[in-house]
């Protein structure tokens, strides 16, 4: 059985995670979400993403801090970005 690679987009911009969405979803599983801190409690679940793309400007928790998080963290730590 094929794994259909699960991507996770990251962008204070709901019209940007629209097109992203729209652009991959025949292809990968995609999942989003629009701040910092729902990012970091998406990596974090279950199933890992194998790749996140990641807004570097948003509010709070911006796309720096949430790679620093996740680079720290054992599990997600080799998850591309």
């Amino acid at each position: 059985m094929n794994k259909t690679a699960k991507i996770l987009v990251v962008d204070d911009v709901a019209e940007n995670i629209t097109m992203i969405i729209e652009s991959l979803k025949s292809h990968y599983e995609v999942i989003a979400a629009t701040n910092g801190s729902k990012a970091l409690e998406l990596a974090n679940k279950e199933v890992l993403p194998d790749l996140i793309l990641l807004d570097i400007m948003m509010p709070y928790l911006d796309g720096f801090d949430v790679c620093k998080h996740l680079k720290e963290n054992e599990r997600t730590k080799e998850i591309y970005l």
